[in-house]
């Protein structure tokens, strides 16, 4: 039978079929990932190269983690060229007759393909889908490969996705076993690498490195970034990355480099290990687990944030959450609480949160499991969904804090009292919060200024300036001494609240602290977890140019010269940054001198200043009979005059700009002081002042 329909066509056992006239159209495998790279890297820009490039380190790792190998070399070089090198068993690279291909067809030309989805190869391994390799393979402008194993060493080289060369075999490059892979991400797969300004910065590596280095207690890892240079050579230099203890040393280390005061004095680790499975119909699968811990505050400081928790399965950081981390939340709070309860550290109906619990911990837990048995989240691995890994997990935490706390109750007793200390804080904020966050909010007007509080005339903030000065009788003469236009008093009405030593939320219910901040204007940078709706800190809302701290030149003075420093260093560190913090001398000597009859005085703001003005008056004549030397009187003593002249015009005054130091160490040198001088640590304390400042008498200031 015909047909006159041009679009029919008889197959090959004479059915008949229609043809579309739109037909579909199937990418082949390397197009798949050159043309589609978001499908399998996240992205097509630098975050998705480097995700291609994590996962060919991924395999060096999880080799490593098996116990095969001790070091991978990790070198990153201009035009975004990646080496990688192991010491594991080398990349299968023959003849695979199972498959009736070579292994290096499988490993690097097919996705899907790995040897991780056999648990007696793999314990345990962040690899699972056999993607990562090919498809970074098929995405790279070249990429060579040198397996050595058997005693020999097996080279293949490709370019965009495809054989560059046939499979070479020669002897041993290297002793021992092991890979080495040299590729290059391909620009026209990521299109904005060719901009210097979106690569992958060399922190990000070391970051992560260093993550996977703790993991695997003894694990060498040297990491070479051209970013990276030895000012001596001009060349790259490569970091050595080890954990002789794995996450027990990561947790000390963390401790160190974030002054942490530790509460236990050798952190805790435990390891076990369960059996079991996510479905009854699969077959049993072993996870391993291991859990570091310890506790602690950053010494004379209310900590804000968890210090330092981190969850890891099978080498992946578990940043999304998912049942690893929920597991060790649950364990957490389950174990604290019912050690809290069990020792009447909590009332009836008090019970202890996470938060209150990750404020002062400092834990890492990993977990391993066969790749092909764990279910991670989405391609970019940052969470699973394993129930029995989860409910596995939670148990083991459970039993290993309880053995911890049975063992060591006086260090359990003071871990679980910081944290219900942190519960107490928490309760509190939130009675606090309300009132302080309404009173900080409401701008200052003629009907709701603070106490006392008089403001200047400008509007121009550039010329503005904040006097703060110490109390009732020292506002007075500042008050008559200034100039009105450009000059603003605040007087402090008792003494300023250490903002070291106390919690956030009785720092920012102190009337001089709500004071302050409202005058101000900008707001504060301080953030807690408990108050959350603080005035967000804008340094272009500053109501002032310059914050001028004004004090007697007595001891006393110089403790509330010193609390105010404090408070901005500890709410608004970026006032001092930007230089808008001054402290203004006020005179120490006034030195009289009968000049042709008329006494006329000259101020001294230093021992050494009197006696070099002393020295000029008597080398012009001037006898001691017509000198009186006399101490400088408090501020509030001072004449509207004398105030002026010596303490609030700007061209006769000395004014100090209080300077926020540039380099890390000079900053942790000026977090240990103020520690010092503020915090709980007399001993510190005593010796600081041994150290650093002058024995006085007379109540002269420790400084010059």
């Amino acid at each position: 039978m015909g047909t006159n329909n041009k679009n029919a066509s008889i197959n090959s056992n004479g059915v008949g079929h229609m043809v579309d006239d739109r037909n579909l159209t199937s990418l082949n495998e390397v197009d798949k990932v050159r043309k589609k790279p978001s499908v399998i890297f996240g992205t097509n820009d630098e975050a998705g190269a480097y995700h291609g490039i994590w996962e060919v380190i991924t395999n060096s790792i999880d080799e490593a983690r098996e116990g095969y190998g001790k070091q991978i070399d990790v070198t990153i070089e201009k035009d975004h060229i990646v080496t990688v090198e192991d010491e594991g068993r080398g990349l299968p690279m023959d003849w695979n007759p199972k498959e009736n291909k070579y292994n290096w067809q499988l490993a690097l030309c097919s996705l899907y393909s790995s040897g991780k989805y056999d648990s007696t190869q793999y314990g345990g391994a962040a690899g699972t889908n056999g993607l990562g390799l090919t498809a970074m393979q098929f995405a790279s402008s070249y990429m060579k490969v040198w397996s050595t194993y058997n005693n020999r060493t097996y080279y293949i080289e490709f370019k965009k996705g495809l054989p560059a060369c046939e499979l070479k075999i020669m002897d041993p490059i290297k002793a021992g076993t092991g890979t080495k892979i040299e590729f290059q991400p391909d620009p026209e797969v990521f299109p904005n690498l060719a901009d210097p300004k979106t690569v992958v910065n060399y922190s990000q590596y070391f970051l992560d490195l260093r993550r996977q280095a703790m993991l695997i207690p003894g694990l060498l890892i040297n990491f070479t970034h051209y970013t990276f240079v030895d000012e001596e050579t001009g060349k790259p230099k490569t970091i050595p990355i080890i954990f002789k203890n794995g996450i027990v040393d990561a947790i000390d280390m963390s401790m160190e480099i974030s002054n942490v005061k530790p509460i236990i004095s050798n952190t805790q680790y435990y390891e076990g290990s369960a059996e079991g499975t996510d479905r009854p119909e699969d077959e049993n699968y072993t996870v391993k687990m291991r859990f570091a811990f310890n506790f602690g505050r950053v010494p004379g400081e209310w900590s804000d944030f968890s210090q330092h928790i981190e969850v890891y399965h099978d080498g992946m950081h578990m940043f999304e959450g998912g049942k690893t981390l929920e597991a060790l939340k649950n364990g957490l709070i389950g174990a604290f609480n019912g050690y809290a309860m069990e020792t009447k550290k909590l009332k009836k109906n008090e019970m202890l949160t996470f938060d209150d619990i990750s404020d002062i911990a400092m834990i890492i837990v990993a977990t391993d499991a066969p790749g092909f048995r764990t279910y991670f989240k989405n391609q970019t691995k940052g969470a699973i969904t394993n129930k029995f890994i989860g409910s596995a997990l939670h148990d083991f935490i459970t039993n290993s804090l309880i053995d911890w706390m049975n063992k060591d109750k006086d260090t359990a007793n003071k871990v679980v009292d910081e944290m219900v200390a942190n519960m107490q804080a928490r309760i509190e904020a939130k009675a606090v919060s309300k009132k302080v966050i309404n009173k900080l909010s409401k701008a200052v007007s003629f009907n709701n200024k603070p106490q006392l509080f008089v403001d200047c005339s400008s509007k121009d903030v550039s010329k503005r300036e904040l006097y703060i000065v110490e109390g009732r009788s020292a506002f007075g003469s500042t008050q008559l001494a200034r100039d009105p236009h450009f000059q603003a008093v605040l007087p402090v009405r008792g003494k300023t609240i250490n903002c070291l030593k106390n919690k956030l939320t009785e720092v920012i219910n102190s009337d001089i602290i709500i004071d302050t901040y409202r005058v101000l204007g900008c707001g504060i940078e301080a953030k807690s977890k408990y108050v959350t709706d603080l005035p967000k800190f804008n340094i272009n809302k500053l109501n002032y140019d310059k914050i001028i701290i004004c004090t007697d030149a007595d001891v006393d003075g110089g403790h509330i010269r010193c609390l105010l420093i404090t408070a901005f260093y500890v709410l608004s560190p970026s006032l001092l940054k930007e230089g808008k913090v001054y402290i203004v001398e006020t005179p120490l000597y006034d030195i009289k001198v009968d000049y042709q009859g008329k006494w006329q005085s000259i101020f001294a703001y230093t021992d050494a200043e009197k006696d070099r003005y002393l020295k000029i008056l008597h080398d012009n004549g001037i006898t001691d009979k017509k000198i009186v030397i006399g101490r400088s009187k408090g501020l509030g003593e001072n004449n509207a005059e004398m105030m002026h002249q010596t303490t609030m015009d700007p061209k006769n005054r000395h004014m100090i700009r209080v300077k926020y130091p540039e380099t890390d160490a000079e900053i942790k040198q000026m977090h240990d002081y103020f520690n010092a001088l503020l915090g709980d640590d007399l001993a510190e304390r005593k010796n600081l002042i041994t150290d650093y400042f002058k024995s006085t008498e007379d109540e002269v200031p420790m400084y010059d």
